[in-house]
């Protein structure tokens, strides 16, 4: 099966996304580092799969196509935020150049891949569902015919995946894997917005190489307990470069490349924080790039007067909610810790926020500022805590 006049559609939005990048340059948003309602307006125009509006009054995350590819090319590492001239935008990597050099079909396997393998589900799906929602429903849409309607029914984890996670049919529909029928409240599409979802034949074959060849390469921290629950004989492929697996998708070795990326900016430096715990109480920490976010962390309680005898966590470039989350060893989550994670690795940009949580029962919850990386200044051999505004607050506060 060849399916170029399928994934024409979606390469010709992701491209259509890159172009609009190169020539407008959106300013992104303060708050959460997105970009702005009227290019996102703008843009929304210009693609296949576009949002039903007339006037721009939506956020990016309202545009599930737009916040999707503008998701997938971060974590593709074909954009990073960064700062220029005082305000916060993205700026293309040696990837993106790598990326359009590709052909149709070596495109689309980059943006596949990069969805099964870096995309942050975590953060961005309700952290209600596990991976074996995601089977379900993909081996529902494998044993399908071409134009059936896969609806709610007693099926609990289908059920659960169109209540809780809508956006993840926009995200199908993207790779043209089929379409949705959305219910009345069509705004709302991180509700439960989505009717029904009718699979075509890209979108039956997809989900049997998904749920076969490509599980095991799942970016889900559940997926070796789903694997273990089917009770098959699934071979273990957590050591094989996943591109040679995705590459396999397209027959007749149509896909011989993939995106080559080398990460060409100097991290190095001494780093200044602001941390604010409210708008009249802050300190400014500096710590070199070599430093880790646990030595961040320390330097925080010293700070703060505070006992390091809790749980913490740090959320780069968000909330609780949309950050993406580096737990204290303690913590029983996959991925790097903070005590693994050094200044540098998150690829921080002057400007960048970063919320940090302390003690999740009283739940101390602090503001993180990246003011700036000084490249010129000796490196510091431990943090500095380089001055204050207001008295640090009670930790265990007596109420009377």
């Amino acid at each position: 099966m060849d399916f170029k006049n399928r994934i024409e559609k979606t390469i010709g939005d992701f491209d259509t996304f890159i172009k609009f990048v190169e020539s407008e340059k959106p300013p992104l948003s303060v708050k959460r580092g997105e970009i702005g309602k009227k290019d996102s307006f703008k843009l929304n125009q210009k693609l296949y799969h576009k949002k039903d509006v007339c006037k721009p009054n939506y956020t990016q995350y309202q545009y599930p196509v737009i916040d999707f590819m503008f998701s997938l090319a971060l974590a593709g590492n074909i954009y990073v935020k960064a700062i220029e001239k005082g305000r916060a935008i993205l700026v293309e990597t040696s990837a993106n150049e790598s990326f359009k050099n590709l052909n149709l079909y070596e495109k689309y396997i980059f943006l596949l891949q990069t969805y099964w393998t870096k995309y942050d589900f975590s953060t961005k799906f309700s952290g209600f569902l596990g991976v074996d929602y995601f089977y379900n429903f993909f081996a529902a849409l494998a044993n399908s015919r071409k134009s059936q309607r896969v609806v709610k029914d007693n099926h609990f984890d289908i059920y659960m995946l169109y209540s809780k996670d809508s956006a993840f049919f926009y995200h199908l529909s993207f790779f043209e894997f089929g379409d949705y029928e959305l219910n009345c409240d069509k705004e709302a599409f991180y509700k439960d917005s989505i009717k029904d979802f009718i699979v075509n034949e890209l979108g039956i074959y997809a989900s049997r190489f998904i749920i076969t060849d490509a599980l095991m390469v799942w970016n889900n921290r559940h997926k070796d307990y789903v694997i273990s629950q089917l009770k098959k004989n699934i071979k273990t492929q957590n050591d094989k470069n996943p591109f040679d697996i995705f590459k396999e998708f397209f027959p007749e070795k149509k896909v011989k490349k993939t995106v080559i990326y080398k990460d060409k900016f100097d991290r190095s430096g001494v780093y200044t924080f602001k941390v604010s715990l409210h708008g009249g109480l802050w300190r400014k920490i500096s710590l070199s790039h070599y430093h880790y976010l646990s030595d961040l962390h320390l330097a925080i309680q010293e700070a703060f007067n505070f006992d390091n005898a809790h749980l913490y966590a740090f959320y780069i470039g968000g909330s609780r909610r949309t950050g993406k989350p580096i737990y204290c060893p303690e913590v029983e989550e996959e991925g790097k810790t903070a005590d693994e994670t050094n200044i540098a690795d998150p690829r921080l940009f002057r400007g960048q926020k970063i919320f940090y949580l302390f003690d999740f029962g009283d739940e101390w919850r602090f503001d993180i500022k990246l003011l700036k990386i000084d490249k010129e200044s000796p490196l510091l051999p431990k943090p500095v805590i380089t001055s204050r505004q207001g008295d640090s607050p009670e930790q265990y506060p007596v109420w009377e």
